[in-house]
């Protein structure tokens, strides 16, 4: 799906997968073996020992729609830092049109869709216009709103979020982002993220 969304890698645990086993040896005392078995890590995740990969963590920049960052904060070992409407004024119509009401695929829905965001961020300007404050005109704005936050997760919560947000039953939107989030840590950390 081409959903117009954005993933970045802002900062991640330097030498993390190190940090990790070194985390998880402490448990066996064999830290004497650290870097001796490229699978180590795996095979504690495989034996739900996953604790120890909550020492590390990243964060990532997020530009996607509301509807999906409602979604994201359920995620709540996490920090988040979200764009506010409340201080921001919105001054342009941007928003994530679902590839699912694309012209090509439905043109009355697309056409539905579309009216409704025009209208949306019309009565958002006729309300700051009338001097309504932007914390209030925002309630008329719908969820397919442009966000962007700012997320940080340990290791740990990034493979929940990936295992729950990549299966088909997961919002569209984010599948595209947990498979973008999953490509990116598995380039950074492979003996944590290669078996998903």
């Amino acid at each position: 799906m081409n959903y117009n969304v954005e993933v970045k890698l802002l900062a991640i645990t330097p030498d993390s997968e190190n940090l990790l086993e070194r985390s998880g040896r402490i448990c066996y005392a064999s830290e004497d073996k650290l870097g001796t078995n490229q699978k180590w890590l795996q095979a504690r995740i495989r034996q739900g020992h996953e604790s120890l990969i909550e020492h590390a963590s990243a964060t990532f920049f997020i530009k996607a729609s509301r509807a999906l960052t409602h979604e994201l904060v359920r995620h709540r070992i996490a920090s988040y830092s979200q764009r506010s409407q409340r201080y921001v004024h919105e001054t342009r119509a941007e928003y994530i049109s679902p590839p699912e009401l694309a012209k090509e695929v439905d043109p009355k829905n697309a056409k539905v869709f579309h009216d409704a965001m025009a209208a949306s961020w019309q009565a958002y300007h006729t309300l700051l216009e009338a001097g309504v404050k932007p914390e209030i005109a925002r309630y008329v704005l719908p969820n397919a709103c442009t966000t962007e936050i700012i997320c940080t997760w340990n290791f740990r919560q990034i493979r929940h979020i990936i295992k729950t947000r990549t299966d088909q039953a997961a919002l569209p939107e984010f599948r595209v982002i947990a498979d973008k989030i999953k490509d990116i840590m598995k380039g950074q950390a492979p003996k944590v993220f290669e078996d998903l």
